[in-house]
């Protein structure tokens, strides 16, 4: 099972990264939550909001192509279509990938 290294946003030097078993039919969103991990997701994984925004470190290759939906909500940012960025909610991993969350929670939101 592909295995996801995750930082979350705003980290700070003492924030501890979360290592995620994914598994390929799934989306990084939902392994991420399954295991408890603080990432935004305004919109409940639907592509609409763009709060679960990933930067991939490492990994880009094994996660699953981009599709429309996703390319279009990135472009609305700005963000580079290079798969440098992903949607934590459309993104399957079949690869090992260390990714970090871009969009930090609301103040006063938990995990």
């Amino acid at each position: 099972m592909p295995r996801i290294v995750f930082a979350p946003a705003s980290s700070g030097p003492h924030a501890s990264m979360l290592v995620v078993s994914v598994s390929p039919v799934e989306s990084l969103l939902v392994a991420l939550m399954r295991e408890g991990a603080p990432i935004r997701h305004d919109c409940g994984g639907k592509a609409l909001c763009g709060t679960c925004r990933l930067r991939v470190c490492s990994g880009a290759s094994g996660l699953s192509p981009m599709g429309e939906r996703e390319r279009a909500r990135l472009a609305s940012f700005g963000a580079a279509l290079d798969g440098s960025e992903r949607l934590a909610c459309q993104a399957r991993a079949a690869r090992d990938a260390t990714l970090e969350a871009l969009v930090p929670l609301v103040e006063g939101e938990g995990r």
